[in-house]
């Protein structure tokens, strides 16, 4: 049975890889434990989700004790941004701004554990999308006052899928050396600083790396195992 709740304010991107997911047979936005689920397969629970995990972590660790979840998160590596001006006309540039796998760690530094549940596995569809953007002269200073108001998928460039917290270790491990810092993983992998220092949080609360020492205020973390 589908349910009209949740749908009122999806954005297409939500909608779109919906549809790509489900099959026949599937129920869509359906209820389960007290949830609405974006896509409920006979073996399995999809969620899809375009932001980070803050406000939607308890639902999924909730699902996990009576289903197994799979859970689809976007990143756009490439960004086409669409303006329409007052006057009707309509602008399209290529944002400068591109997405890697890393950006995962941006939305699981929220509830890192999960990617350790047996009933987990997170997809990572790399895309082209999308932002229609509208002027707004009292919001969104921070973006000279043009606001994102659409999300669209112009299409999936590859797909990352992962099971458990090995598959996050494996992005850095041939890159990185045999001890490293956030400062090293931002240059290595050339990545924001903040957000080598949320890698290195899910990365160390999943029990793939540990402290090791301390460099100045900088702290050394190494591999587990240390062996990849």
């Amino acid at each position: 049975m589908k349910s009209t709740i949740g749908i009122l304010n999806e954005s297409a991107l939500h909608k779109q890889l919906k549809e790509l997911i489900a099959v026949e047979g599937d129920e869509i936005e359906s209820s389960v434990d007290g949830y609405i689920v974006d896509i409920k397969k006979a073996d399995r629970i999809v969620e899809i989700q375009t932001s980070n995990f803050h406000r939607v972590a308890p639902k999924f660790y909730n699902l996990l004790r009576n289903h197994v979840l799979h859970l689809v998160y976007p990143i756009a590596a490439v960004t086409t941004i669409t303006k329409t001006f007052n006057d009707g006309k309509v602008e399209h540039r290529k944002s400068p701004k591109r997405g890697t796998i890393y950006e995962v760690f941006a939305a699981l530094v929220s509830a890192p554990e999960i990617i350790s549940h047996p009933g987990f596995t997170l997809e990572v569809p790399i895309i082209h999308e999308e932002q229609v953007r509208v002027f707004d002269g009292k919001r969104g200073w921070r973006k000279r006052y043009w606001i994102v108001v659409e999300r669209k998928l112009i299409e999936t460039m590859h797909t990352h899928i992962f099971t458990d917290a090995t598959g996050l270790w494996k992005l850095f491990a041939e890159i990185l050396p045999s001890t490293f810092t956030s400062k090293d993983v931002a240059r290595d992998v050339g990545i924001r600083r903040r957000l080598a220092q949320q890698a290195l949080f899910c990365l160390r609360r999943c029990r793939m790396i540990q402290k090791v020492g301390k460099q100045g205020n900088e702290i050394i973390y190494q591999h587990s195992h240390n062996t990849v």
